[in-house]
């Protein structure tokens, strides 16, 4: 019994009709694919989920991510709130208790904001510009040959942990269970631990609002 023509891609029908292939072999194709998916530029998504890291980041594949972070930089404990929505991110840093800057990117403009002064500096968005999202392991990132499973003691507890390799550098993710705990980036040799106080893929809009009232320039 054949299958209706309506069951067949545009591209497989073309291949029936030209003779380069059966009904048996489109079948066959399609199941193959099926079975072994893939993720952009070939990588193997199946593996890639089937780890702790890839588990992690399958939260956020509305491209919505709230990220509070702690990390030590010159002696001094820096906080960190980002948070990505689409082609929006948020980006706050707290030193001391203060904030020391708010950054704004709307995906054309970015807005730098210092509530002390009530100003906003705006600018061309810099398509370099580097938020913490952007550290996060993705799937396109990596190769699963290159991936290292072990495990480190960070403040006298043991984490489980995924070292990747991500444009030559290595990043760490550390677990408790499955729950992300740590990450260390070393970039240029230098490493920088990052902890992870609270992660979510609920996003307040409120957050890519512009203060009123404050004295706008452009550069």
């Amino acid at each position: 019994e054949e299958d209706g023509l309506q069951n067949y891609t545009d591209a497989e029908l073309i291949a029936l009709n030209d003779g380069t292939a059966t009904a048996e072999t489109v079948k066959e194709q399609a199941a193959t694919e099926k079975e072994q998916p893939k993720a952009e530029g070939g990588m193997d998504l199946a593996g890639f989920m089937g780890t702790k890291t890839g588990k992690f980041y399958s939260q956020f594949t509305d491209e919505k991510m709230y990220m509070k972070y702690e990390t030590v930089m010159d002696g001094m404990t820096m906080t960190v709130i980002s948070a990505t929505k689409g082609d929006k991110v948020y980006s706050e840093s707290i030193v001391d208790g203060v904030s020391s800057g708010v950054t704004i990117m709307d995906g054309e403009k970015m807005y730098v904001i210092d509530h002390a002064s009530k100003m906003i500096i705006t600018m061309a968005l810099n398509t370099d510009a580097m938020t913490i999202a952007n550290t996060i392991v993705e799937e396109s990132d990596v190769d699963m040959g290159d991936l290292v499973k072990g495990t480190k003691e960070i403040d006298g507890k043991k984490y489980d942990t995924e070292e990747w390799l991500v444009e030559g550098e290595s990043a760490v993710m550390c677990f408790d269970g499955n729950d992300l705990k740590y990450m260390i980036s070393t970039i240029d040799g230098m490493e920088m631990v990052i902890k992870v106080v609270e992660i979510s893929n609920k996003v307040d809009d409120k957050l890519f609002e512009l203060p009123s009232g404050y004295t706008q320039f452009a550069m």
